[in-house]
């Protein structure tokens, strides 16, 4: 079969992909992880010192919440933050011991996994507010147009004239897993779409000078979404229903074997924190707008225990074939991803 000059260059974007996942994640994955020690504080409690990067977006109220409560401490933890970490760089970092847990969207961790990394996800974090939660900024993400924009509706994308700008944070996400919904559903060519990767502050902001068509944030920025008078053309819960946001904690295989107990602590600590932010939201969104300093209405919506649903993994592992982040032959399963090691730490 000839493949067209858009076939060839997909292909050769794969390809590149992928032999850059696994020389980066192959050789990555050949770091040990550290065996962590009891350490003993003035109170007399032994704790364990676990270490990820310094949480600057949406993902990191459970974290400010747990130092806030207590709750981390209750379980004989300190979290260490080591610092901003690029989104490239915080798989590398895990395999490399900078970090011990991270999180990251099911179709990322499969991705690193198919390369070469040796990572498992540990316990379920952000999902989908339930229905009978209908306040629309607790969902995951929303396709948001500027006030002036002659898109106001998924049908009026495939009516704009040329290419649709679309802001994301990073490929390979959450962001393209759900919009890729949105063009099949709409009958939207793939090429209609040019996606631009920045952060969502920035996206509101190029939205509001109309170098963008639509951005695509999460809930600590839809106060800025609401300031702006955007249009929501669409949200996650309506393209993908309860699979739209799922959310996992990870860490090396490496980490897991050696220091099951310090995972265990750390799910217990991090589910009780995610079930204090889902029923105390207006709390949750004061600490989080102080930690990453700009105004936040509100923040996602957490599982209220850890156990991971394999289906929606899979689904995840799908999604990222259909979009071309991998080969429709890859061989990544679920079972190769996801741990239910630690599922009875994060029960209620």
């Amino acid at each position: 079969m000839i493949k067209t000059n858009k076939g060839r260059k997909r292909a050769l974007l794969l390809g590149l992909t992928l032999v850059t996942a696994a020389t980066i994640f192959g050789a990555c994955s050949k770091k040990e992880a550290r065996t962590l020690e009891l350490s003993r504080n003035a109170e007399g409690q032994d704790f364990y010192t676990i270490k990820t990067w310094t949480k600057l977006d949406c993902t990191g109220a459970p974290f400010f919440v747990g130092d806030q409560m207590g709750f981390f401490k209750e379980e004989g933890l300190i979290v260490e933050y080591t610092g901003n970490t690029a989104v490239p760089q915080r798989i590398p970092s895990i395999l490399h011991g900078d970090n011990d847990v991270g999180d990251a969207h099911p179709n990322e961790i499969a991705i690193a996994r198919e390369g070469g990394a040796t990572i498992r996800a540990i316990g379920l974090s952000i999902v989908e507010p339930p229905p009978e939660v209908t306040d629309i900024h607790l969902q995951h993400m929303w396709w948001v147009s500027g006030p002036n924009s002659d898109i106001k509706t998924p049908e009026d994308i495939i009516k704009h004239p040329g290419k649709v700008k679309i802001q994301m944070i990073a490929r390979n996400a959450c962001m393209d897993f759900n919009t890729d919904v949105l063009l099949e559903r709409y009958n939207i060519p793939r090429d209609k779409i040019e996606y631009i990767t920045m952060p969502d502050i920035e996206g509101i902001q190029s939205l509001k000078l109309g170098l963008i068509d639509i951005a695509i944030p999460h809930p600590p920025f839809f106060k800025s979404v609401e300031d702006l008078k955007g249009n929501v053309i669409t949200t996650s819960r309506e393209l993908r229903g309860a699979n739209a946001g799922t959310y996992l904690y990870y860490a090396s295989d490496d980490f897991i074997k050696k220091n099951p107990e310090a995972v265990r602590r750390f799910i217990r600590a991090i589910k009780k924190a995610e079930r204090w932010a889902n029923e105390n939201p207006e709390q949750t969104a004061k600490w989080t707008e102080e930690a990453i300093g700009i105004p936040v209405l509100a923040n996602h919506w957490y599982s209220t225990e850890s156990a991971i649903n394999d289906p929606f993994i899979q689904e995840w592992i799908d999604g990222a074939k259909t979009a071309g982040a991998l080969e429709s032959t890859a061989k990544v399963t679920v079972a190769d991803i996801v741990t239910h090691e630690f599922d009875p730490a994060g029960r209620p």
